[in-house]
């Protein structure tokens, strides 16, 4: 009878741990739209093999702490949107140094990813608040595949002509700065041409 209490006791426990550790959704979701899909591959001058080296040689020299600079990452037109899933009004914070998004490249003819290296002052940017009624949803514009603090903190480079899958992840944070959640989005294709 003790054992049988004893494991009884033990699923109760192991059941409510499991419910306690399963995080509540947040009331938006985010959603990558490319407002263009097809894209001229530009390799500064370079055939497709000869910018990939290049940018792993670019790569190489940051991870041994060389001065680099990377080329501009391909301009893009795409937008973060950042939806009111929810059936109340939400508020979210949005901009500031602690909201930041990553984006996720792969396919084609390979992907490179390279820190910017460029100099950000040194203040800490406060996100500002933005209230979405129910279905409504808050637009970042991206013109460059670049991501991180500011937007401007690692480049992301397709290699070559081919089709790619993009995805996102977006940090969201409260009103003090703190990380609150992060999103993700389902990916969207990209094509390449040469």
């Amino acid at each position: 009878m003790k054992l049988l209490a004893v494991t009884v006791a033990l699923i109760a426990f192991a059941v409510s741990a499991s419910g306690e550790d399963k995080k509540a959704e947040p009331p938006v979701k985010l959603k990558l739209v490319a407002k263009t899909d097809k894209y001229t591959f530009d390799g500064n001058g370079k055939a497709p093999a000869e910018f990939k080296t290049y940018l792993e040689e670019i790569a190489q020299a940051q991870k041994d702490g060389k001065p680099a600079q990377p080329p501009r990452p391909p301009a893009v037109d795409l937008v973060l949107e950042i939806v009111n899933t929810s059936k109340d009004e939400v508020t979210i914070y949005v901009g500031g140094d602690a909201n930041t998004w990553t984006f996720d490249l792969t396919g084609g003819d390979g992907t490179v990813n390279l820190g910017s290296g460029l100099a950000m002052t040194l203040e800490f940017r406060l996100p500002k608040a933005v209230t979405l009624a129910p279905g409504k949803s808050h637009e970042i514009p991206v013109k460059r595949l670049s991501d991180g603090a500011r937007g401007a903190g690692r480049y992301v480079y397709w290699t070559g002509p081919g089709e790619y899958k993009l995805s996102a992840k977006y940090t969201i944070s409260d009103k003090d700065g703190e990380k609150a959640y992060e999103l993700k989005s389902e990916p969207v294709k990209i094509t390449v041409e040469k």
